[in-house]
């Protein structure tokens, strides 16, 4: 049998790719903030398992605090979402739940991370939202801290100047885990916008 610990991971990837992209082929209502009802959860023959306690348990032990679980007094139901990452149209960014930032003072650092065998494209066309709705960044570029917004084994950290962002009227928002996220221009952040980019190990600027 498999140790405890395993199950939960995979309970939380099989979450976390429902609430980000596969509420809508399920056949499960998303709401434009993002939220899924639990009941409605619970009635699909692949989510049974995710009863109220290990919803509960799975959104406290996340380290990078992907999850809300709300109780709805006006529907008098229990409500989940991702906090971020989504791919489904149906989700608005400010409906969402998303901080919309006004002035660079709000956003100290943008950083995001990516790998080498990604950076030829990067350097060519921008960083791309790809499938989802926002490209995502980190607040911080620290490597002994867990973050949302890159990976931890990620090479390059491309640093956004969000100041150029904000005043080309391209939008920028904050997820309740402190991700921020960016549309960029018709799915694409053109290099333009980066403030920099260095390997992560070695810290030496690349050219861009």
């Amino acid at each position: 049998m498999p140790p405890k610990q395993n199950i939960d991971v995979q309970l939380s990837k099989k979450l976390s790719w429902l609430l980000r992209h596969g509420a809508k082929s399920e056949g499960i209502p998303i709401q434009s903030d993002g939220f899924v009802s639990v009941s409605d959860l619970q009635e699909h023959p692949r989510y049974t398992s995710f009863t109220l306690e290990k919803l509960k348990q799975i959104a406290s032990a996340d380290t990078k605090q992907r999850y809300s679980l709300r109780w709805n007094p006006e529907r008098g139901i229990y409500e989940i979402r991702a906090n971020q990452g989504h791919s489904l149209p149906v989700v608005e960014s400010e409906a969402s739940g998303l901080e919309k930032i006004t002035h660079m003072a709000e956003v100290p650092m943008a950083v995001h991370g990516t790998y080498y065998r990604h950076w030829e494209a990067i350097r060519i066309t921008g960083l791309s939202r790809m499938t989802r709705n926002h490209v995502h960044f980190a607040t911080s570029d620290k490597t002994n801290c867990i973050l949302s917004g890159f990976r931890s084994d990620c090479q390059i950290l491309i640093y956004l100047n969000v100041e150029k962002v904000l005043a080309d009227g391209i939008p920028i928002y904050r997820s309740n885990n402190n991700v921020l996220l960016c549309p960029g221009i018709n799915g694409l952040i053109p290099k333009t916008y980066f403030l920099r980019v260095v390997d992560r190990k070695t810290e030496q600027p690349l050219t861009h």
